[in-house]
């Protein structure tokens, strides 16, 4: 299997996978302050340090290091909140739709993955919707009815909705995959026949 199938694959429930992943030993050293904070943000996590360690590594390698390829900016969510408040629905609609095909394109050309519904699943659950990478939304993925439904959680307010709803149908257009979708105020919600 090659690498990129091997990524979709451990992102993928319906791919069952019970191999466990090679690891290596390293020793290094780091600021005494730094091992307290460590400590501290695994304990509150209810996680080992050596866990909380190995999700910074691989926010570091599967996503810090490509948002500074492409140029991404932080705001704080108040910050965004604020922005997008002042921005009318329609705009919010146009931008999603004109930005979402090509930049999803973009993104899986830079992690090297292929232009699938497979790479659609892992940006929504793990890289927009994930803990560790994006974080524009919490993704809660399940199975309903010969469905994929993608529930898209976020405090940013209705136009953060609309412009997700039609960020992902640009792709999914692109894939010529129709779907469901319903927007929430601080919500999404994308239902999509499941592929075969």
């Amino acid at each position: 299997m090659v690498e990129v199938d091997r990524r979709i694959a451990s992102n993928n429930p319906r791919v069952a996978s019970s191999n466990r992943r090679k690891t290596v030993t390293r020793t290094f050293r780091i600021r005494a302050e730094y091992d307290d904070v460590l400590r501290k943000e695994a304990e509150r996590r209810g996680i080992s340090a050596n866990v909380y360690m190995n999700l910074i590594l691989r926010r570091c390698a599967s996503f810090d290091s490509l948002a500074r390829g492409h140029n991404v900016i932080s705001l704080t969510k108040r910050a965004f909140h604020e922005v997008l408040e002042g921005i009318p629905l329609e705009h919010l609609a146009q931008a999603g739709e004109k930005t979402g095909s090509k930049d999803i394109q973009n993104i899986l050309d830079m992690i090297g993955l292929p232009s699938n519904y497979d790479s659609f699943n892992y940006l929504v659950t793990r890289h927009f919707g994930g803990p560790d990478c994006a974080m524009w939304f919490n993704c809660y993925h399940h199975f309903h009815e010969n469905s994929d439904v993608f529930h898209l959680q976020h405090n940013l307010g209705r136009g953060w909705s609309v412009y997700l709803q039609n960020y992902f149908l640009s792709y999914l257009k692109n894939l010529k995959i129709d779907c469901e979708t319903k927007v929430y105020d601080y919500a999404v919600n994308i239902r999509v026949p499941r592929q075969s």
